[in-house]
């Protein structure tokens, strides 16, 4: 009776419908500049480089895996280890990279489902170069002649980077021995730094010395240049 109430029972009981049984594979990603990988395993290039200028916080990508579920998260990890990865696939620096290290950023990401199913995408990130400050020394002296041309307001061309200064009164040493001017440079789509000029008047020597010629009136200007960048 108990095998026959066994056996019933096993009849009985409902097929579960294919429909409702787990489906068990990411199946698909894509990125937010148009790549896309096939599957739920696979590698992708970003077409865009990432500046080495980026800073941390800045977004390198937004990956989405595609799932028959729902994503429940995911995780990175990059060489060099320079990123995190938020819960909707939003990829940030946590770090700054450097071209001259390393010119790419490999990420391995996984996807994970409610099923739960993973799937693996190696993202290959260029880094993009930045040239670098126009100074390759950050301080700098030169001596003019004591008398030799108008003082007050120095002045830095922007675009030459002729240093000169304002008419009215002369560099005078018993005046002012000294006179510091902070330059700043910057190239384009690069970096920029500081240079530290330091002018000094009178008792020049050696290599230090600026000879009154060199200290050429600009007439258009009705100013003295003391340095040209």
């Amino acid at each position: 009776m108990e095998r026959a109430q066994r056996e019933s029972l096993l009849l009985n009981t409902p097929d579960i419908p294919i429909s409702r049984l787990p489906k068990s594979a990411i199946t698909d990603w894509s990125e937010s500049g148009g790549g896309t990988i096939n599957g739920a395993d696979g590698t992708i290039t970003l077409a865009a480089p990432l500046s080495e200028a980026s800073g941390v916080g800045d977004t390198v990508v937004t990956l989405t895996a595609n799932s028959g579920g729902t994503v429940t998260g995911y995780t990175v990890t990059g060489t060099p280890d320079a990123a995190t990865i938020s819960n909707v696939g939003i990829v940030t620096l946590t770090t700054t990279v450097d071209y001259e290290a390393n010119t790419e950023l490999v990420l391995v990401i996984i996807a994970t489902d409610d099923t739960p199913a993973t799937g693996t995408a190696t993202v290959t990130v260029p880094i993009g170069d930045v040239a670098g400050p126009p100074f390759t020394t950050t301080t700098k002296e030169l001596c003019v002649a004591d008398g030799l041309g108008p003082d007050a307001t120095f002045y830095v061309d922007p675009t030459t980077g002729a240093v000169t200064t304002a008419s009215g009164v002369t560099l005078d040493k018993a005046t002012a021995a000294e006179h510091t001017v902070t330059i700043t440079g910057a190239v384009t789509n690069g970096e920029s730094n500081d240079l530290t000029l330091t002018v000094k008047v009178g008792d020049c020597s050696g290599k230090e010395k600026m000879a009154a010629a060199l200290g050429s009136l600009l007439l258009s200007l009705l100013a003295y240049t003391i340095l040209s960048l």
